[in-house]
């Protein structure tokens, strides 16, 4: 897919961007009466941002950070909360969340989903799988699907999921991101802290995040920015290169996943600009030619857009 120019999806201002989200911060906690704040760290891009930006408001030494690993994570995914943590000088904590997860029956939920297409799949063996999302453009194909991949071995496999053993895979997928907030809660509620929710502007409008999860949090600091402007901020804050260079990953399941092919369907540039069109109501045939697409799949694009925001209030509806 070809790329235009993309200016538009960063910020103009970065600096003061920043200062306003780290005022954000501070009033949050004057006016919950909070002492601090805590983040659970997964060591990518927004969460490590979010770290950041809590210490420039409050101090490195009122902020924690929490890393919940469990045995199907990334093994650089605690090397790189590490790594920011240093950076930012706060204090980190590890856990480990694989037995409670086992416990709860999240692996094998999955694992009995994932052998009704690959029967002899052996997770002990080293046999691996993701999910991702897979763009509907071209002539006939449907607006919005998702498709297991498989790897066993030097063996690729590649099957489109049907809609009920998607949603089973995620019920049980989902229970990673509400035990970690749980965990995060947990400490918050013993030393009167802040949960710093690390969800960005599109995100929360199209629904990438977990309902009583990763989008719960008592401050939401990145709720104004897109995925591009994060980046921004991240580079005025000082983020490790490391992990401004690490490619976004979704960190859920046991082979590596970015966030790009599970949600985006595209580059972050890319869909952050796409979605911005439709967010502002711009034609897509314009949005196409800056973007060097066709108009129809930039059209296909903002249909997903439109289903994915009606969703999305579903899970920012609470009682």
């Amino acid at each position: 897919m070809a790329e235009g120019n993309i200016a538009a999806v960063h910020l103009e201002d970065p600096e003061a961007t920043t200062d306003e989200l780290v005022d954000s911060i501070r009033q949050a906690a004057r006016r919950f009466r909070r002492r601090g704040a805590v983040v659970a760290l997964s060591g990518g891009i927004d969460s490590s941002t979010c770290v950041g930006l809590a210490v420039r408001a409050l101090g490195a030494q009122r902020v924690r950070a929490i890393s919940l690993p469990d045995k199907e994570s990334s093994t650089s995914t605690v090397g790189f909360a590490e790594e920011v943590a240093d950076e930012f000088g706060v204090s980190l904590e590890v856990r480990d969340i694989t037995a409670p997860l086992a416990a709860l029956g999240a692996y094998a939920d999955r694992l009995a989903v994932v052998r009704q297409y690959e029967p002899d799949f052996d997770d002990a063996a080293g046999d691996r799988f993701s999910v991702e999302f897979e763009t509907a453009t071209g002539e006939g194909e449907r607006l919005q699907s998702f498709c297991l991949n498989v790897e066993r071995g030097d063996r690729r496999t590649r099957h489109r999921l049907g809609g009920r053993d998607f949603l089973a895979i995620m019920a049980a997928t989902n229970l990673k991101q509400r035990l970690r907030m749980a965990s995060t809660y947990r400490i918050a509620d013993e030393e009167n802290l802040l949960v710093i929710g690390t969800s960005n502007r599109l995100e929360i409008d199209q629904g990438f995040f977990v309902k009583h999860g990763d989008g719960c949090g008592d401050v939401f600091p990145l709720r104004p920015l897109l995925k591009s402007h994060v980046y921004d901020v991240a580079k005025v804050l000082k983020v490790p290169q490391a992990v401004i260079e690490r490619a976004p990953t979704t960190d859920t399941f046991s082979a590596e996943q970015t966030q790009e092919a599970y949600f985006y369907g595209t580059s972050i540039e890319t869909g952050d600009r796409l979605w911005l069109g439709w967010h502002e109501g711009e034609p897509a045939a314009a949005v196409a030619a800056e973007l060097g697409m066709s108009e129809s799949d930039v059209q296909k694009f903002f249909d997903t857009y439109r289903r994915r925001s009606e969703y999305a209030e579903y899970l920012t509806t609470t009682i």
